[in-house]
């Protein structure tokens, strides 16, 4: 056995100070029982044991009697029970009833009152009604707005409308005085529309309309493509193979559609589809007097390319009235282009161009 040191060289241990066996006795005494522990106790605090009405050293008896307590007490009322059967969810069943009475009464007057102020829109004898003729007891048209509230939603809403605008105004103004410019001078402008076999670069057209700026028709008529329409696009405009087998090719009616659009702006809504599909027709016709059928997207005959580059291509009227509307697309990272709505008939589309252009036009500026 090694000594690890010598017993004539230790001392006592200095006695503990009055003021330090106080402090020792308060770690061992329950706050509440006042009881004295073999050990220093757990101090508790309310915030992780709510049952407990302090915070302190408190011994386990007196916390396990305060939790049980607080099982069996409503949180609500205050009423202590007998078994924590009486208090589910930590409330009684009469302070449930009372919430639930509470509850209903204030869906009520809500459903009696404008959302947006105090002022009552509905009686209690409308609501009872509305309720009763309804199977889901969830009546529509509850709570109503009062007139002023209208007013006033519809002010911040236009507001905020202008407010918008004045802060793409670098966009938006060109396109406002393109427009006005078109419904100034209508008989200046063309618009185009084409309804074809598909979607794919070789669709070939079997509908072509032409008006002015006004909507007066310039030029509507069927086209035979020279192939069956499938039926899916025909579920989509409606033109069937019987529709378009007395209607002339597109050579036949190619000097008509020039006469249409000479001297005059084409504006037309998906600008990028419409003059591809034009395109592919010229390249088809030219191409066609000589026995060739276009084989490739960029197959360019000089004469169609020389008619497409005589024209005047105005503005993409999609393109313009996504700047209207003003709908943002982080995922396009753009303006979204929005459905004309016009029937997917080319004459239909054509006058609903020009309602999108006299929409643009007649729009007050935000300043």
């Amino acid at each position: 056995m090694i000594e690890l040191y010598h017993v004539d060289d230790t001392r006592a241990v200095r006695p503990l100070s009055p003021r330090q066996e106080a402090q020792k006795l308060a770690r061992r005494t329950c706050i509440l029982c006042e009881a004295v522990a073999d050990r220093p106790l757990y101090e508790r605090s309310r915030r992780r044991s709510p049952w407990l009405h302090t915070s302190g050293r408190i011994c386990t008896p007196c916390a396990d009697t305060a939790a049980d307590r607080w099982q069996r007490t409503c949180l609500r009322c205050g009423t202590e029970y007998l078994h924590d059967d009486s208090v589910r969810y930590r409330v009684c069943a009469a302070c449930e009833e009372t919430r639930k009475r509470s509850e209903e009464v204030a869906r009520r007057l809500t459903r009696r009152h404008c959302p947006d102020c105090t002022a009552q829109t509905a009686t209690r004898e409308e609501i009872d009604a509305a309720d009763a003729a309804d199977d889901f007891r969830h009546a529509f048209g509850f709570p109503r707005t009062c007139e002023a509230c209208k007013t006033e939603r519809k002010r911040q809403a236009e507001e905020a409308r202008r407010a918008g605008e004045r802060e793409r105004w670098d966009e938006l103004g060109p396109v406002r005085e393109w427009a006005r410019r078109v419904m100034a001078a209508p008989h200046e402008f063309a618009i185009l529309d084409t309804e074809t076999t598909g979607l794919d670069w070789d669709a070939k057209i079997v509908e072509i309309s032409v008006t002015d700026g006004a909507g007066n028709v310039l030029l509507d008529t069927l086209v035979h493509p020279g192939v069956p329409i499938p039926e899916e696009t025909t579920a989509i405009h409606g033109i069937t193979d019987e529709d378009v087998k007395n209607a002339d090719r597109f050579g036949a009616i190619l000097p008509r559609l020039t006469r249409a659009l000479a001297g005059r702006r084409v504006i037309i809504y998906n600008q990028e589809y419409d003059t591809g599909a034009l395109a592919y027709e010229l390249n088809r016709h030219h191409l066609g007097l000589i026995g060739i059928e276009p084989l490739r997207p960029h197959d360019r005959h000089p004469a169609a390319a020389e008619w497409m580059d005589a024209q005047e291509w105005d503005r993409c009227a999609m393109l313009a009235y996504a700047v209207h509307v003003g709908e943002w697309s982080d995922y396009w990272g753009g303006w979204s282009w929005q459905r004309l709505g016009g029937g997917h008939r080319a004459l239909g589309d054509c006058r609903t161009v020009v309602e999108r252009i006299r929409e643009i036009a007649e729009q007050p500026d935000p300043f």
